[in-house]
């Protein structure tokens, strides 16, 4: 095999590659909700975290909450113990949006990462993500933005 020959066949393999994963990610989408401050506080609906598959009632594990209230979302995370935790999407290096990938939050410019609980996981960013308390009832969790 010559170098040109090698070179399509590894530029066509990740190609396929890159293609899939990103067939993958759009698969699980991220469900974003507006919500419209009420006080010092953002409600949202605890039916935000179900959706319907397939005739069966699933729970997502986050949602991304967005509001006038805030420069960038908020991203909650829906616990075992029917718990939740909020983060705002905002890397503590430079102040970008992060993006969300699961439980890994990413900042697109300059790679760092985070975890589901607001930790540094990779640099440059130093300092945890901010966090808010999170208080719920029977219908609504309420994030609390004081």
């Amino acid at each position: 095999m010559d170098r040109k020959e090698f070179l399509k066949v590894c530029g066509g393999s990740c190609l396929g590659l890159m293609g899939i994963s990103l067939l993958n990610q759009s698969c699980t989408g991220t469900h974003y909700v507006q919500s419209v401050a009420d006080k010092n506080q953002l409600p949202v609906p605890k039916t935000e975290f179900t959706e319907i598959k397939k005739n069966k009632t699933e729970f997502r594990k986050y949602i991304v909450v967005k509001s006038d209230k805030i420069e960038q979302p908020i991203i909650v995370y829906r616990k075992a113990d029917n718990s939740y935790e909020a983060l705002l999407l905002r890397c503590t290096h430079q102040g970008i949006e992060l993006n969300v990938n699961g439980d890994i939050l990413t900042c697109s410019a300059h790679g760092s990462e985070f975890s589901n609980k607001g930790e540094v996981i990779q640099g440059p960013a130093d300092q945890k993500l901010k966090s808010f308390v999170v208080t719920n009832d029977e219908k609504n969790i309420y994030i609390q933005l004081v």
